[in-house]
Parts: structure tokens; C-alpha cells; sequence
């Protein structure tokens, strides 16, 4: 790295570091952005105050009477009332709870929460353990949806739903957590009667290494933009920075990010992306995505400014982590022109190595599968450069089991021929999550996450379209496992 450039991306870490460290204004109402991590630290306080454990081989049943309550992202508020009944959860309340778990354990279970009286299709709330998502029991109805997926969301009336839902599998490790539900932002959850937890007795074993997918950060200098939902502009930066920084301290080993690094592929953004990742202690790798390609400077850009995070400032490359290695694969196969160059580049790769298990990052989608969500939308299917250009190619490889993507902003999940195609949805965008990963000899396992401040995740949602289907089109989205043999 040259002084100049050394001296450059100093001074953007420095400058988002110091951004990072201004003290957020004690408020009392204003942006939920703003608010939320004086109220995170208000229901912390009275949540540990009624800390219950989760023992080994045990049922845990945290009653919604005993929850402490939150009716407003916009309010630091916290309301630890004993209640004889459970807490009807406004739109942006949060009922919180805190356990600890002596020892590492997978934990199942359900929530019971009577519905309200809107029947909207989509999401009923979100349960979180810390900021892993386990449960988004849906509203469903026959299959609906929008001619574009910028189009607000019809009024439609769907099917009375049951009272309890399951929750996904997780993997809770020791120590302290805490335990959210929260509501949808569009209308009221109803009311909440209990959460229960139960250890499945499944064997635990500790990763090799663990690492994060993060994609569509879209990180621009200022402005938000109403899309599905909301693009978060100006604040994606700090957030995303933070996100980095969160998973350092829990020792993560690295991040992937998905494509769409930038907004406007403009040099001024590669610089701030270049500042972010300076500004923190993970390595992160690139990959392209359509947005980081609009200018004819913009992979140059990429190259110079990035260059620690595309190895040997290729923007299609291999990485080793063993036992798996990772091809990435930039964009670029999406020109006319470049299309069997970088088909074959990408076969050439896959040959190279037939005995490692292989992972395949791009920004778009091999493949999508179109039909309903669980809550009846009707699901675009934006794969269709992703099955004419790269699906076969990555189906032929016996050794390649997974494919990782972004792109299309809701978390996506197909198992097709034991190969498995895991989407994310965006980082920037409601619903503001990524995934994490644990690696192991003989396979790999997966959950969703939302980014720690829930603020920023209210002021991205937008209520009257409440296109909720977003943050999982299906039961399996949320937590999986993916063994390397297909």
C-alpha cells in the first residue's frame, strides 16, 4: 500500500471512528435511529433484574406478564409492571425477557400471541434471541401480490391465524441472553402470552471458524430512498461499521460481503466503504454487485481502494479457508460480450480444486423459486440471467454445495439437486439483515440476524406497504444446516 493511499484510508477510518464514538442525546421522544440505544439499555437493566435460567434437558416458559415492555421505538419508556395478563405489543413495542444458559445448547420452541383483529397478510412479529431472528410466525391469505416490487401492498384480507407459532432451531451459547419479540410496525402483534424455550438435546460441537455474509450495504454519503422499503442513505455507514465491529468482539474470523458494496459505484463511495473496513479489525472480502459497476471508473475505483479486500485486486477470485474454499464471482458475466469469458473462468475455477468443498458468492441469484411465500406473495423470480449464465455451471460441480447471494433484498432459501442456494436480504433496507456462519469438518450452519439497532430497522420499514414478507419467504430461512457432500 502506497503512504498516500495508507494516509487516505487513515484519515476516512479515523473520521468514521469518530463518528462511531459521539455520544447518542439521552432524549426522551425523537428518531427511533437516535433513541433506540438508550432504550436497549433501559430494558437490559430491568430485564436482568428478573434473569431466569435455561438448564440443560429443560422447558423454559417466560410468561408475557413478566416481560419488560417498551411500547415505542421512539421513546426510551420502559415499563416493568407485574401484569396479571400478558402485554398487548403495539407496532413498535418490544416485550424483552432475560435467561442465562449455564452451558452451549440448541433451543426450539414456540410463541403465543392472540392475533389482532387487522388481518393483512404478512408478519405477525419478530422473535429475536439477542439479534439472531427465530421466529416471524406469519398472516396468511391466497396468494397475493404487486405488479412491481416498489408498488405499495394491497389491501387484502387474510386467513384467522393460530395462537401459537414455532419457533426455529438455534444454537444458544453459554451465558447471558436476552429474548425479544417484537412488533411487526404496521399494526399491533395482539396480545402476547408466553414464550417457550426448550432444549432439543441435539450434540453440540464448537465451529472451526465462523464468518458472516453482508450484502446490499448500498453505503452512500447522504439521502434515503423509498424502494421496497426504505434505503437508509446516510446512516448505513455508522451502522454498518458498528455491525462490524459487534462481530469482531464476538470473534468472528471474517466477512463476505454480497455485492452492492455502494449506491452509485461513484469513487467517493468506494472511499467510504474503504473507510469502514479500515476503520475495523475483521477482514472483509468484496464482490461485485450491479450497483458497484455503473461508471466505466468504477472497478478501477474498486481496485485501487479496495484493494486489500479483493485478493490480488481480482474482483473474480478464490479464497482457501479450510476445509472450504470460496469462489468469488463478480458481475461482470451479466455484458453480452463478457458472458463465456467468464463462464468460463468460473468452470475453470470449479476444475481447478474438485476435492475441496466450494462455496460460489455472486450478487445475483442461480436461482429463484418464484410461486408464494408463506404468507401468500407471490415471489418475483429476478434469476433468470442467474439460470441461463451460471447454474449449470455450478450444478456440474459435484463439489460446489452452496451458492451465497444478494441482490434481490428478501431472504430467499432453495434446495435444488442438494445443491443449496442461500439469498440474503439487504443490509440497508428493511430488513436489515445478514447472516452468520459456523463452519465444521463436514458442514456448515447458518442464521439470520438483524442489525443491533433497532431504530435504525423501524425507520426503514414503511407501514403502508408493509411488504413484511421480506425477512422470510419460508419456514426453513431463518437457521439451517447445509452438509458438504450433495
Amino acid at each position: 500500500m502506497t503512504p498516500t493511499r495508507r494516509q487516505f484510508l487513515a484519515s476516512m477510518a479515523a473520521g468514521i471512528g469518530a463518528r462511531l464514538a459521539q455520544p447518542l442525546p439521552l432524549v426522551a421522544a425523537g428518531s427511533p435511529l437516535v433513541v433506540y440505544p438508550e432504550l436497549e439499555r433501559r430494558l437490559r437493566i430491568e430485564a436482568d433484574r428478573r434473569a431466569t435460567t435455561l438448564g440443560p434437558d429443560s422447558t423454559l416458559r417466560l410468561d408475557g406478564a413478566t416481560a419488560i415492555v417498551a411500547p415505542d421505538l421512539a421513546d426510551t419508556a420502559v415499563d416493568a409492571a407485574r401484569r396479571s395478563v400478558g402485554p398487548t405489543l403495539p407496532p413498535d413495542g418490544l416485550a424483552v425477557w432475560a435467561i442465562d444458559v449455564p452451558q452451549t445448547t440448541y433451543v426450539a420452541g414456540t410463541v403465543e400471541i392472540v392475533p389482532p383483529r387487522d388481518l393483512r397478510p404478512g408478519l405477525r412479529a419478530t422473535v429475536l434471541s439477542d439479534t439472531t431472528i427465530v421466529g416471524v410466525p406469519m398472516l396468511s391469505a391466497p396468494a397475493w401480490g404487486i405488479d412491481d416490487v416498489t408498488d405499495p401492498a394491497p389491501f387484502v384480507e387474510g386467513r384467522d391465524p393460530p395462537r401459537l407459532a414455532n419457533l426455529a432451531e438455534w444454537r444458544l451459547t453459554a451465558g447471558r441472553h436476552y429474548l425479544t419479540v417484537a412488533g411487526p410496525h404496521f399494526r399491533s402483534a395482539g396480545q402476547l402470552l408466553a414464550l417457550t424455550l426448550r432444549t432439543t438435546g441435539r450434540p453440540v460441537d464448537e465451529p472451526l471458524y465462523r464468518f458472516a455474509l453482508i450484502g446490499d450495504t448500498h453505503v452512500r454519503f447522504e439521502g434515503r430512498e423509498d424502494w421496497m422499503n426504505r434505503k437508509m442513505g446516510e446512516a448505513t455507514a455508522a451502522e454498518f461499521a458498528r455491525t462490524l465491529h459487534a462481530l469482531a468482539a464476538e470473534g468472528l474470523d471474517f466477512v463476505v460481503h454480497g455485492g452492492d458494496m455502494t449506491e452509485r459505484a461513484r469513487r467517493e463511495e468506494f472511499a467510504l466503504m474503504a473507510g469502514i473496513l479500515e476503520s475495523q479489525p475483521l477482514p472483509v472480502y468484496g464482490c461485485i454487485g450491479n450497483h458497484d459497476r455503473y461508471l466505466v471508473t468504477s472497478r478501477p475505483d474498486a481496485r485501487e481502494l479496495l484493494a486489500d479486500h479483493f485478493p490480488g485486486r481480482e474482483l473474480s477470485y478464490q479464497l482457501v479457508r479450510p476445509p472450504l474454499r470460496f469462489v468469488v464471482f463478480d458481475v461482470e458475466i451479466e455484458e453480452p460480450a463478457m458472458q463465456e469469458h467468464q463462464r468460463a473462468w468460473l468452470r475453470d475455477s470449479l476444475a481447478a480444486d474438485r476435492d475441496t468443498p466450494t462455496v460460489v458468492v455472486w450478487h445475483y441469484a442461480p436461482f429463484n423459486r418464484g410461486g408464494v411465500s408463506s404468507c401468500g406473495f407471490r415471489l418475483h423470480d429476478w434469476s433468470e440471467l442467474g439460470k441461463k449464465a451460471v447454474l449449470d455451471v455450478v450444478r456440474d460441480a459435484p463439489h460446489v454445495f452452496a451458492t451465497l447471494n444478494g441482490h434481490d433484498h428478501w431472504d430467499e432459501v432453495n434446495v435444488v439437486g442438494g445443491l443449496t442456494h442461500i439469498q440474503n436480504a439487504a443490509f440497508v433496507e428493511w430488513p436489515n439483515s445478514y447472516r452468520v456462519f459456523g463452519v465444521y469438518a463436514d458442514r456448515i450452519e447458518w442464521e439470520v440476524r438483524q442489525v443491533g439497532n433497532r431504530g435504525f430497522i423501524r425507520e426503514s420499514f414503511l407501514p403502508d406497504k408493509a411488504v413484511s414478507w421480506m425477512i422470510a419467504t419460508g419456514e426453513d430461512d431463518l437457521t439451517g444446516t447445509v452438509s458438504y457432500r450433495r
